[in-house]
């Protein structure tokens, strides 16, 4: 995992709220989604912000990617938002994309 990289939670009800900061590498994205997969039992709907992302490397976009499709075929929302949230979903092949939204709120501070 990259050594500046963080996941901020906050949590409302069934609304699960990580705000990522630093790089984004293989290790940082294998540590959300087994952040996100531990919380698919109680969660509805997942936001990922993405502002405070500094650089995303291109292993943490491929592992990302290839294990985010099973996370997908579970019930809940994932809304991404802020200026590298493109980038975590905009690669994935149209055949295979999970169906995610890509949102502005109200940022996290």
């Amino acid at each position: 995992m990259a050594s500046n990289f963080g996941i901020s939670v906050y949590r409302f009800n069934k609304m699960l709220q990580l705000k990522l900061s630093g790089d984004f590498d293989g290790f940082s994205a294998l540590k959300l989604l087994s952040l996100m997969r531990n919380c698919l039992q109680e969660t509805d709907k997942i936001f990922i912000h993405t502002d405070s992302i500094s650089n995303i490397e291109p292993s943490g976009l491929d592992i990302f990617r290839v294990n985010m499709g099973s996370l997908a075929r579970h019930p809940m929302q994932f809304v991404f938002t802020g200026e590298k949230a493109l980038a975590l979903i905009e690669t994935w092949p149209d055949n295979s994309r999970p169906e995610l939204k890509v949102n502005e709120v109200p940022s996290m501070n």
